[in-house]
């Protein structure tokens, strides 16, 4: 159990970064691997990893937007 709210405040920003750089590595595979299957078959191919990047931006974007330790550095200025 966390003894302080700086504790917890850490280890959410952190579990953010995380999953930002995970996101942002799955999207990345996922846009190769779409530009190589485009170019191998000299086809267009429907950019499915538009969905990862996109709705996944979105919940990341909520997420780091409605954190806590960030609402309230906001208040304290």
């Amino acid at each position: 159990m966390p003894e302080s709210t700086e504790e917890t405040r850490s280890s959410g920003g952190r579990a953010r970064r995380v999953v930002t750089i995970v996101w942002a590595v799955v999207g990345g595979i996922q846009f190769v691997i779409w530009l190589l299957m485009s170019l191998i078959s000299m086809s267009f191919k429907s950019p499915f990893w538009l969905w990862t990047i996109g709705i996944g931006g979105v919940v990341l974007l909520a997420w780091w937007y409605l954190d806590p330790a960030r609402r309230a550095r906001e208040g304290s200025e």
